[in-house]
């Protein structure tokens, strides 16, 4: 039985018919090769990523940097009105009296805050770090204590009561921070440290009655600068908080969401409102029994993704580009019968990768989406200009072209999706299957 016999013309390796079989082989061992150079082009491709998380981690490091010396996340609890109390305790057999002085601590009826964020760009180097300045119109009330409180076993020392502030960080504080108490002006003094409020903060000292003293209003305005979150306790009865910003990429974190926001080009408003039943602890207790600071809420300044975690994403999906350009010349090369040397795919490849270092270096001075665009044209016309130095049709050329411009904007568009990136990608990805089965379901590759 003999065996049938393809005919090609001569030309550089190709010198005479060649049997099926052999052609058979010939695209294994293309196969393989190509493969071979896909394999070696991952260890770049693993360096530019090591490459991008080495540049991210600096750039966090210059952010921690700046907010260190700007100042940090901040916590907002208070005020908390603290009376000292003596009394008189015993042993368990009633024996052996002493006095012992704790704390009592009466938060307000009713807190009320409006604040005001705004934004602030300050660099380290070539990396730019958002920080912000705020205004915090705190007010509320504070009412008579309830009989039972004032009737506690022990001396209560009115004459020696404080009001206090808890903050996460004192450097934040811009200017002098007044409380009109009742009409009355006080000036807040740093200093405080209660294992109930926290290790830093503001506080005055406030002789108080508690019979003439309550109820009591209170207002005080607070210019506090922080970095990257605003975070509040809930120690009113009710608790009323008010956000604005023009920072249009906001977080809401934390033991409560707030029941009304709108985020939009402009920026951002958030409103809570927290009653004193959706906490872990009451309106007055005495001693370290309870810690206010698991029920904080607030927000945070989010960049949703930034150029870092962006070119690290598309360096991902690096495999991906280089897979279908890599199955275009093939599928070119076996369609048109073109030879393509595994050298060119290697070339072709590396201009890929080089796509990924181009991005993330632009990046860094003029922005993700105008880096990505510059880095995509320079590739784009290196692979058009390459690939039409040895495919004969120039339209090969351009629809190769073509096939990694698509390739391009898939990805771009999957950088820019959150919620829908799996499912598009996944869909879109069936497709392109789904073209190529098309494409080749006609072709023999038993003959050439």
């Amino acid at each position: 039985m003999m065996e049938t016999i393809n005919q090609e013309p001569a030309g550089p390796g190709n010198n005479g018919p060649v049997k099926s079989g052999e052609i058979s082989r010939h695209l294994m061992l293309k196969i393989v090769f190509i493969g071979l150079v896909f394999f070696v082009l991952m260890i770049p491709k693993l360096m530019i990523v090591g490459l991008m998380e080495e540049r991210k981690s600096t750039a966090e490091s210059a952010r921690r940097e700046v907010m260190e010396k700007w100042s940090t996340d901040q916590v907002v609890r208070g005020p908390v009105l603290m009376v000292p109390m003596r009394e008189t305790v015993t042993d368990k057999e009633g024996k052996n009296p002493a006095v012992v002085q704790t704390l009592q601590y009466f938060l307000p009826q009713e807190l009320t805050i409006a604040g005001q964020l705004t934004p602030r760009d300050r660099f380290r180097s070539i990396y730019k770090v958002v920080v912000y300045e705020s205004e915090l119109r705190i007010s509320g009330t504070f009412a008579l204590p309830s009989p039972e409180v004032l009737q506690v076993s022990g001396e209560t020392e009115w004459s020696k009561a404080e009001l206090s502030i808890g903050l996460s960080d004192l450097r934040g504080i811009s200017n002098m921070v007044e409380l009109v108490w009742n009409g009355e002006k006080h000036t807040f003094l740093p200093g405080m440290d209660d294992p109930v409020i926290g290790a830093g903060g503001i506080s005055l000292s406030l002789p108080l009655d508690p019979v003439t003293s309550f109820p009591a209003t209170f207002e005080c305005i607070l210019h506090l600068k922080g970095s990257h979150s605003l975070h509040f306790s809930p120690l009113g009865e009710t608790t009323t908080v008010t956000l604005s910003s023009a920072w249009n990429d906001p977080g809401f974190t934390g033991s409560f969401l707030p029941v009304n926001h709108t985020v939009d080009a402009g920026g951002f408003t958030a409103d809570w409102k927290i009653l004193h039943f959706n906490r872990n602890f009451p309106q007055t207790w005495k001693g370290d029994k309870y810690k206010i600071g698991g029920a904080d809420f607030g927000v945070e300044l989010v960049t949703l993704a930034d150029h870092y975690q962006k070119n690290i994403r598309s360096a991902k999906y690096g495999i991906l580009v280089i897979v279908l350009v890599f199955i275009s010349f093939f599928l070119s090369e076996v369609i048109s019968g073109e030879r393509i040397h595994p050298v060119q795919y290697a070339l072709v490849g590396f201009a890929l990768l080089l796509f990924y270092l181009l991005l993330l270096s632009l990046s860094e001075h003029l922005g993700f989406n105008i880096a990505y665009l510059i880095a995509s044209v320079a590739v784009l016309t290196m692979v058009f200009a390459y690939s039409g130095s040895f495919l004969k049709k120039r339209i090969n050329s351009l629809m190769l072209t073509a096939v990694l411009a698509a390739s391009f904007i898939f990805i771009f568009v999957l950088l820019q999706m959150e919620t829908y990136a799996l499912v598009t990608g996944s869909v879109v990805l069936f497709f392109i299957l789904g073209m190529i089965m098309y494409l080749t379901r006609k072709i023999n590759w038993y003959n050439e």
